[in-house]
């Protein structure tokens, strides 16, 4: 009977190591947003088109389509249906794994909080990580920056042609005044997330030699 209580206890231990390390994985994904992105994503040999966006930090996996810019050079914008509330669109100008320039993505936001924007406006911040992919191709993002503009005083140079490469993402925000018609905008930056350096291995002492006759003799010697 004695060895009873002793298995019972190492099966509630079992169960409450596994408990904890799956909270911890859990964890280590949330503070990433892109399921460790730095450790796990490298960076693409060449441009491509994404064909979907994981962020994490909202939940989902969105189609990635390419809106061509309007007449007078404006940047476009995904369809206002019930299916673009969910779509990433894309600035076909800049495309990931470039090297240089601003990755253009933008997402709707509605008035009953139910599309992409929304979303992102709630849960994004800085730190997390998006990942861009088509295929078997992948380029990985972590925000670094998230800010919030008037509508009319968005800065040129978030959407730069040159420069170090990086992601922008734009959302309305602010007060609705009508259809299509917000206040303010707020935009994500995010830089890429390369492969984070193997730990280094602790060097080993060197064992010291014995001291050699002369050595000992001087040791003696500066002691008389």
């Amino acid at each position: 009977m004695v060895g009873h209580p002793r298995r019972a206890f190492v099966a509630v231990l079992a169960l409450m190591l596994a408990h904890y390390f799956l909270v911890m994985a859990g964890t280590a994904d949330s503070s990433t947003g892109t399921h460790n992105p730095a450790t796990r994503c490298k960076r693409p040999t060449h441009a491509f088109v994404p064909a979907k966006a994981r962020i994490a930090a909202i939940g989902k996996t969105v189609k990635v389509i390419q809106v061509k810019r309007k007449a007078n050079g404006q940047i476009g914008a995904g369809p206002t249906t019930t299916e673009g509330k969910w779509l990433m669109a894309m600035d076909p100008k800049t495309k990931p794994g470039g090297r240089k320039g601003s990755v253009l993505l933008s997402g709707h936001t509605w008035p009953d909080g139910s599309a992409l924007g929304n979303a992102m406006l709630d849960h994004l911040w800085a730190g997390n990580g998006i990942v861009l992919y088509s295929g078997h191709t992948r380029a990985c993002y972590r925000i670094d920056k998230r800010k919030s503009y008037a509508a009319n005083e968005v800065p040129s140079s978030a959407f730069r042609s040159d420069g170090p490469e990086r992601v922008v993402i734009v959302a309305c925000s602010g007060k609705r005044l009508g259809p299509g018609n917000w206040t303010r905008r707020t935009i994500w930056y995010a830089v890429p997330a390369t492969p984070a350096p193997p730990p280094k291995q602790p060097s080993q002492p060197q064992p010291s030699s014995p001291p050699s006759n002369g050595t000992l003799i001087g040791g003696l010697l500066s002691g008389l």
